[in-house]
């Protein structure tokens, strides 16, 4: 009797660009080959801590505050080498999603509130009336005004303080010729990847790059990075439901139903 054949794995043989951070990227690109693919990582981001009197003030004074929002699991990282000791035992913890809310729990702080829609917006819209309560907002130094101005116009005083700032990695040779080499796949976690990776083609001058890029898939987090991708010039093929990595496996894979050609 012959031996039975290995089941072909989801996304055997799909070459896919991970635009993530280097630190980021190992966990995605490794979920992509145990599904078959040869994933190729190209760290579009870097970040960089950006202390500051305010940060320090604030930090002094958290028991002031009535609820302390995330809105990455990067803004919690950085927030965490800041500060020292445990947060005051009345202070509220809003994360805007399942991944910032899971790296709270490794820090060993439960979330009080994490939205059903993985959007700052959505956070904002399901803490309520803020009316008297002060908000510390912890984040990137270019993170998007919107939900600034909606905790506002639910009454909170907001404290919107630059923790780290984004800023584009360098590029390396052998990561870009696979790319050159044609993809079928290229998948952005952030508006910043999206802006990055292109500026990173120009910049190398890839002649006929862009043409292979034509004919990849491209999967975006969540909908605001897809508008980002698409102001800049990409057709975006799939946004998961589930503003994850995750989602986004799983989103590669209904994209790739049918095996690539021979």
């Amino acid at each position: 009797m012959l031996p039975e054949l290995p089941a072909r794995l989801p996304l055997s043989g799909r070459r896919i660009v991970v635009t993530r951070s280097r630190a980021q990227a190992g966990a995605f690109c490794q979920r992509l080959s145990d599904l078959g693919a040869e994933p190729i990582a190209i760290p579009t981001i870097a970040f960089a801590p950006l202390p500051s009197e305010r940060l320090d003030a604030a930090l002094r004074q958290l028991d002031q505050y009535n609820w302390l929002i995330f809105t990455s699991a990067n803004a919690v990282d950085f927030f965490c080498q800041a500060v020292s000791g445990d947060l005051p035992a009345g202070l509220r913890v809003a994360a805007s999603g399942s991944a910032t809310a899971s790296k709270l729990q490794e820090r060993g702080i439960t979330p009080d509130f994490v939205p059903a829609e993985f959007v700052g917006e959505k956070l904002a819209a399901g803490l309520g009336d803020l009316r008297g309560q002060r908000v510390l907002l912890p984040r990137a130094r270019l993170g998007r005004p919107e939900i600034v101005a909606q905790l506002q116009a639910q009454g909170a005083v907001v404290d919107d303080i630059p923790l780290y700032d984004t800023v584009a990695a360098v590029a390396e040779a052998v990561a870009l010729e696979r790319l050159r080499a044609g993809v079928d796949a290229i998948t952005f976690a952030s508006p910043s990847s999206v802006h990055n990776f292109v500026q990173m083609l120009d910049e190398a001058h890839l002649d006929g790059a862009h043409r292979q890029l034509d004919q990849a898939f491209i999967v975006c987090i969540g909908p605001i990075t897809a508008a980002a991708a698409r102001e800049c010039g990409f057709a975006v093929h799939a946004v998961p439901g589930e503003y994850t990595i995750d989602g986004l496996t799983a989103a590669l894979i209904a994209l790739f139903q049918s095996p690539p050609p021979e």
